[in-house]
Order: structure tokens, then C-alpha cells, then sequence
């Protein structure tokens, strides 16, 4: 960056020197690389200051021509300062280059108190740290919501003072609000597309199923699952096997038992009031309601000959296809305004080596307030195959190589759309067999409307929008 003045990296506003007495020291100094790593600087100070930390951290550099410029730092950080963050990058680790931040770190080092600087990392880095850094503070912080919690955390353990009120004028001095209106919001209204299908309609009869075997009956979810096919799903309670399936859906039974139609309920009723007379009260029945329409969910998509990967530490899972499941991996849609595009829903990725990726969702079913099926966003990846020699995909979790895709909204939404329009054949609606009754699904998400419409830019065109940024490289 251009010199506007001698040594002045970092700036503060005059106002911070001043708002505490010695020996007051509630301050969370923030020393950062300015302005390469303002992004990091001001979201960290916003977030604490809205968790009602005092937070000093500039991003502006209004002060650095003062006389007295580096005496007020280094005030601040001996009287009023409780932690010293310092975030650390490629940037901010070369104090060579950086030698404000030095002076700023070397002022903090000098008082040795104990747990006193905490060494914020954000990125990788492809250097050493310096050897004024101590290594035992660390946190390594790529994911900021992560160092976010690791820091409070610490904060919390050695009793750093909170303020009762956050001081929205400061966050509003660090993040131009209205700058960044101006460049992305439009007084104008949107479509917005979301990723929640509308259940439509529901299986109209629910049915309390009985199994015998010589004349007793099958109880528990153990003893049923052995006797049962796995579909048409069903939910053992009690004496029961309830179910969208009649008994007459279920014909594979093992010799010597028999399943009956012992009781037959609708299904808007049963998930308003349950069933008192077997122990069903309404919660549990909008659960065991739910348990059956994600059992007939997943068996729709793993007919359509879609893969799933399980969520580590969850029962969920994402669902994705393989490759060569579509002709050339892409599946054509319109857009309001545009003609027919072809939208790539399986392709390759390179980090230090090939890898394939493969847009997926997530299915949760809300019954509760939306009462829909929410497909969430995903994308996994594997180690390449060949589908065509029946060999089959290996998940792998490699999260630098999916920082290489760099999708962005737009990317996200046109595949979620490609993704449903592909499931639904192109229809309104998808049918999910439940017996000999269907689960009506929408083949499309929901769309709404909001008052204001957004540019889809990315990050770094809206800032340079919003702060006066140009092309050159900033040194």
C-alpha cells in the first residue's frame, strides 16, 4: 500500500486512548496487517464487540501522520489492554514488511505478562512464525467461527470484562454500511429461490399393522425388522407396526406369519392428536409420521440410482450421482429471461491431485413449521473411478480441493434447481411410493419474493465497489 504517513501500518481513533484509567484494562487490543487482512480484523472485532467486549482495532489508518502516534499504542496496550489478538497471516507474520505491527507486538512482549498475546491464525501459512510469537497460545483458526469460539472461550477462562451496552457506533465505523447498500441492494423486487420443497400432499390412511407368527404376535422394533421387509417402511410402537403400507403391501413375508390390518387412522388426524389408545401422543406421532416419509424419500432416491454419503457423528445423509448417472454429468434448465441452459452436476476438481466432485443434497423433513422437505446444498468428494467397470465412489474429505470449486450463490442455487428438476423428470410435482398411496412432493422449491434485490457479486468486486479499491496489488 501507498505511504500516507511515517510507520503507520496501524492507527487507532483518539477516543480509544483515553476511555480507560490505568489499571483498567478491559481493552481486546486487535493488531492485524492493514489492509490486507481488514476482512479478518473486522469481523472478529465485530463479533466481540456484539458479545460486549471492548474492542480497540483499527482499519483506516487515520492517525498514522500523528507526532505522538506510537506513544498513544503503546499506552493503550500497557493501561488498557486485556488480551492482545494478534491476527495472524502471511502477511502479518513478515514484520520486515510489517514493522508497525511489529512495534504493536514488541510493545505487548515487552510487559510479559503471562497469557497476554494470543496469536489469532487465519490462513495457512507458507512461512515461519517469528520466534516473538510464542507457539502455546495458539489458535488456529481457518474456519473464523471456530477461532471465534476457541477465543471466547479463553476470554471467558481468564475473566476478560464485558460492557453492558455494545458500542454499535464503532462496528458501524469499521463496516461502511451504507457503502456497501448502495453497492449490492437495489430498490427493486427479487425472486428469491430457496431449497424447500412443499409436501403437497400426504398418504390419506395410516395403518396400525399386527404380525403373528402360529398365532402370537411380533412385537418391537428388533423382532419386527427380522420379519418385515425394510420396505414399505414401517415404525415399530408397542404391539404395532405402523405404516402407509396395508398388510396387503407387504407379501414377502417368511412362512408361518401372517400381518393384519388391526387399525386404520388418517393421517392429518393422527399428527394433530396422535392415538390415545396405543400411547401415541402428538409429538411422537409427527415424528414417527416424519420416520416415514424421509424411509420413502430415500428409497425414491436410491431408485433413481443416486449414491449416499452418511454425515460423520449424524444419521443424515447426502445423496449424489455417480458419474456418467447423467448424460455428460449435466441436466439443461431455463431461467426466467434466458433460454435453456446445461447445469454440470458431477465434474473435476485438482488440488495437488484429481479429484471427482459431486453435487448432492441433504433431505430434512420439517413437519413442524414448514411442513416440507428442505434439500440442502452439499458436494462430496471421492478419488476418481470408472463407473462404467462397476467400480464405485470412495468419499474422501479434502476441504482445500472444495475451496477450489468457489462457487457462489448463483452456482448453488442453478444446481439445487438442476438437481430437482432432474429428480421431478421435468413435473410439478415428485411421487414417492408409500404402498399403494403416494407422498406428493413439489418438483420445485418454493420461491419468495423480497422487496430489495441484491447484486450476486463476490466478495472482493463488492469491496473494491465499496472501498474505492483498484487493480493494484497492495504491498
Amino acid at each position: 500500500m501507498k505511504e500516507l504517513g511515517k510507520n503507520k501500518e496501524h492507527a487507532g481513533n483518539s477516543s480509544d486512548y483515553s476511555e480507560s484509567s490505568k489499571g483498567n484494562q478491559r481493552l481486546l487490543f486487535i493488531s492485524h496487517a492493514n489492509p490486507e487482512d481488514n476482512a479478518a480484523a473486522s469481523w472478529f472485532a465485530t463479533q466481540l464487540t456484539l458479545m460486549g467486549y471492548k474492542v480497540w482495532c483499527d482499519l483506516k489508518n487515520t492517525h498514522g501522520g500523528e507526532s505522538d502516534f506510537w506513544l498513544k499504542v503503546q499506552q493503550t496496550i500497557e493501561n488498557d489492554t486485556a488480551k492482545f489478538i494478534f491476527i495472524l497471516s502471511d502477511i502479518s507474520r513478515d514484520f520486515a514488511k510489517k514493522k508497525g505491527i511489529y512495534k504493536e507486538v514488541q510493545a505487548a512482549d515487552n510487559l510479559r505478562r503471562e497469557n497476554f498475546i494470543i496469536p489469532l491464525r487465519i490462513e495457512p501459512l507458507n512461512g515461519s512464525v517469528p520466534i516473538i510469537i510464542g507457539p502455546d497460545l495458539y489458535i488456529n483458526s481457518e474456519n473464523w467461527a471456530e477461532g471465534l469460539r476457541q477465543l471466547h472461550e479463553r476470554l471467558v477462562e481468564d475473566d476478560v470484562p464485558r460492557v453492558h451496552e455494545p458500542d454499535y457506533e464503532k462496528i458501524a465505523s469499521w463496516w461502511p454500511a451504507l457503502g456497501v447498500e448502495k453497492a449490492i441492494v437495489r430498490k427493486k423486487p427479487q425472486e428469491m429461490v430457496s431449497n424447500i420443497f412443499a409436501l403437497q400432499e400426504l398418504p390419506e390412511n395410516l395403518y396400525l399393522l399386527k404380525v403373528n407368527a402360529d398365532g402370537n404376535p411380533i412385537t418391537g422394533h428388533e423382532h419386527l425388522s427380522r420379519v418385515m421387509p425394510s420396505h414399505p417402511a414401517h415404525y415399530a410402537h408397542g404391539h404395532y407396526a405402523l405404516s402407509f403400507a396395508c398388510a396387503d403391501n407387504y407379501r414377502e413375508l417368511p412362512h408361518g406369519f401372517e400381518i393384519i390390518d388391526d387399525t386404520v387412522l388418517q393421517t392429518t388426524e393422527f399428527i394433530k392428536g396422535g392415538h390415545e389408545a396405543v400411547g401415541v401422543i402428538p409429538q411422537i406421532a409427527r415424528n414417527i409420521v416424519t420416520f416415514l416419509v424421509a424411509s420413502a424419500l430415500e428409497k425414491f432416491l436410491e431408485n433413481k440410482g443416486l449414491h449416499k454419503k452418511t454425515v460423520r457423528w449424524s444419521r443424515r445423509k447426502t445423496w449424489y450421482p455417480v458419474n456418467g448417472l447423467l448424460s455428460k454429468n449435466k441436466h439443461s434448465i431455463t431461467e426466467p429471461g434466458r433460454r435453456r441452459v446445461p447445469i454440470q452436476l458431477t465434474g473435476t476438481v485438482r488440488f495437488r491431485k484429481q479429484y471427482i466432485w459431486h453435487f448432492g443434497v441433504q433431505p430434512i423433513i420439517d413437519l413442524y413449521t414448514l411442513c416440507g422437505v428442505i434439500l440442502s446444498p452439499r458436494v462430496v468428494l471421492t478419488l476418481p473411478y470408472k463407473s462404467h467397470r462397476g467400480e464405485r465412489p470412495v468419499p474422501v474429505d479434502e476441504k482445500k480441493a472444495l475451496k477450489k470449486l468457489n462457487w457462489w450463490n448463483k452456482e448453488w442455487r442453478q444446481k439445487l434447481t438442476a438437481f430437482s428438476a432432474w429428480l421431478s423428470k421435468g413435473q410439478e410435482t415428485i411421487r414417492l411410493p408409500a404402498g399403494s398411496q403416494n407422498i406428493v412432493l413439489s418438483g420445485q422449491p418454493e420461491i419468495f419474493i423480497g422487496k430489495k434485490s441484491y447484486l450476486e457479486e463476490n466478495d472482493d468486486v463488492i469491496l473494491k465497489e465499496v472501498l474505492g479499491w483498484t487493480n493494484e496489488k497492495h504491498s
